[in-house]
């Protein structure tokens, strides 16, 4: 009866108009949050961004004055153009550029511990954008195998945003071009596949040394998962990139496009 004569009293209340006061102050609570929050996220991410534009434009810079010779550096030969920012963190292994997109980063590689970077910018503090990194399998010297290279896409537009716009064949005809510097050489890739699944077993995960058996394995993957038909191909033998992001449109989703060494 207690119960009944409450519910009562709030329904009355509720007609005279009591409570939409503090519900109207809770929801401007709540969007006032969410706007903070968003706001803490962008600034963030611009600070990111920031220092990874002082980054590029000490490699630019670098790159202006450098010479042919490749000196050692921690016994590791490393061009001019890379030479202050491997002093700075050498667990710099390349930098990755898509002509025409925002992806121009540099790439990690930490294979004792493969996701160091995915929240950590190059300065190894906390970044929520994170940097690129290389699957600890991967070996960037190694012919015939596959560079697995992962990334956040981040709502900012920066790291591996722009690889969500490979689900549209129009956007791979205007940018099927890949440069990957390692710390040695200048390297060219075409993009040949491009596809998404929400099981990592589908994915050209498995694929990353120079195995004839892996390799057929991950090519028939991704040509039964390609979003469309590019009329390329990679071969056995053929030298590939993978570059890898989050794809929130299924459960555990992941994006990938594929490409092969052309020079």
């Amino acid at each position: 009866m207690n119960l009944e004569k409450t519910f009562r009293m709030l329904r009355k209340n509720w007609k005279l108009g009591k409570y939409r006061r503090l519900l109207q102050n809770a929801g401007l609570c709540a969007a006032t949050a969410c706007i903070v929050l968003l706001l803490v996220y962008f600034v963030r991410g611009r600070e990111a961004e920031k220092e990874i534009e002082a980054l590029r434009a000490l490699k630019n810079q670098a790159a202006a004055e450098s010479s042919a010779a490749l000196p050692k550096l921690d016994g590791r030969e490393v061009s001019g153009e890379y030479q202050e920012l491997f002093l700075k963190n050498p667990d710099l292994v390349a930098w990755l550029t898509i002509d025409g997109t925002k992806i121009d980063y540099p790439v990690m590689w930490t294979p004792e511990d493969p996701e160091f970077y995915s929240h950590r910018g190059f300065d190894k503090k906390e970044s929520q954008n994170g940097l690129l990194f290389l699957d600890k399998g991967s070996r960037i010297n190694e012919y015939g195998g596959n560079l697995i290279v992962y990334g956040h896409n981040m709502k900012n537009g920066s790291m591996f945003a722009d690889l969500l716009r490979y689900g549209k064949k129009s956007y791979w005809e205007g940018h099927k071009s890949i440069q990957l510097d390692t710390l040695q050489e200048s390297r060219r890739y075409e993009i040949f596949a491009a596809g998404k699944s929400g099981d990592p077993k589908a994915l050209p995960y498995g694929f990353t040394t120079a195995s004839e058996k892996e390799c057929r394995a991950a090519l028939e993957g991704m040509q039964a998962l390609s979003l469309y038909d590019t009329g390329e191909k990679g071969n056995w033998g053929d030298d590939f990139l993978t570059l890898s992001t989050c794809d929130y449109s299924t459960k555990d989703g992941r994006f990938v496009v594929m490409a092969r060494r052309v020079k």
